[in-house]
């Protein structure tokens, strides 16, 4: 609760620098993209939200409403290039434009280094990379036609410090995402679109608890919330990042304090990776 409290206290007040921008985001039912949606909608963006959960759509749908923003919602899997294009079309359908594109889905299953399965390899790298690859060509296309945009990647430090991981196709994945942030971003350029990352550390979401469990609990023989505290105590800010963590610097990427960014990464890790 007090890295909770941390966090929000931490958290700017929306200032509606977003309210002429519509913006898109996967991933959007919990965690950080439930968030950033939150963040977005504060900030005056008329929001296009989407998940593979309906009921966790439902519910956000209606969180955002109460406070009178505007917010629109679909089922689309980020896994899949094939859902791609109509994801961004109903985007259009709904608003007529797309100005910031936020690729936030993501997931990963623990298998260390030398037992990865093809499975589990495919399953992956369709999540964290081919299909946030294909979301970002398509959402690029209408932005091209704008002369304007942003896209916003969600990478991981997993992608930058490499090394010891309990995935090697999720760090894989992640520094992939990573290099190909820079690679959109060199060629949007003279389009006036900018692309960008984030790369957030370990955030207090259902992702690192799952880890918690199967890694602490189940692998390790560990207390439940055990494993986390281990890895907080690795932080030098000292505490876990927390979602709004991350929506914060979302909201600033979208924004026009960033016109001058791109192909970036940002690091919010609380210290654990620098660059």
């Amino acid at each position: 609760m007090q890295e909770q409290d941390q966090a929000s206290q931490s958290t700017p007040e929306s200032s509606r620098r977003l309210a002429d921008k519509v913006t898109a985001i996967t991933g959007a039912g919990q965690g950080i993209g439930r968030e950033t949606t939150l963040r977005l909608a504060r900030e005056g963006a008329s929001v296009f939200a989407s998940d593979i959960r309906e009921d966790l759509l439902e519910e956000l749908e209606s969180e955002v409403k109460a406070t009178g923003a505007t917010i629109a919602t679909g089922i689309f899997d980020a896994a899949k290039a094939a859902d791609a294009p109509p994801f961004v079309q109903a985007v259009l359908d709904h608003y007529g434009r797309i100005d910031v594109m936020v690729n936030n889905a993501g997931g990963i299953r623990t298998q260390p280094f030398p037992d990865v399965t093809e499975e589990t390899w495919d399953w992956t790298l369709n999540l964290n990379l081919k299909g946030p690859y294909f979301y970002m060509q398509e959402a690029a296309k209408p932005m091209i036609e704008q002369k304007n945009g942003t896209i916003i990647n969600i990478a991981s430090v997993a992608g930058i410090a490499g090394g010891m991981t309990y995935s090697p196709p999720y760090a894989g994945s992640k520094a992939a995402i990573i290099n190909l942030t820079k690679v959109a971003a060199a060629n949007l350029a003279e389009h006036g679109v900018t692309v960008n990352a984030i790369a957030p550390g370990i955030v207090e979401t259902a992702f690192n608890w799952t880890l918690d469990d199967l890694i602490g609990v189940q692998q390790m023989g560990l207390s439940p919330g055990e494993f986390m505290e281990r890895r907080r105590d690795s932080i030098p800010l000292g505490r876990l990042q927390q979602p709004q963590d991350i929506a914060n610097v979302v909201a600033f990427l979208a924004g026009p304090d960033a016109s001058e960014m791109t192909g970036e990464t940002i690091v919010v890790s609380g210290g654990l990776v620098t660059r």
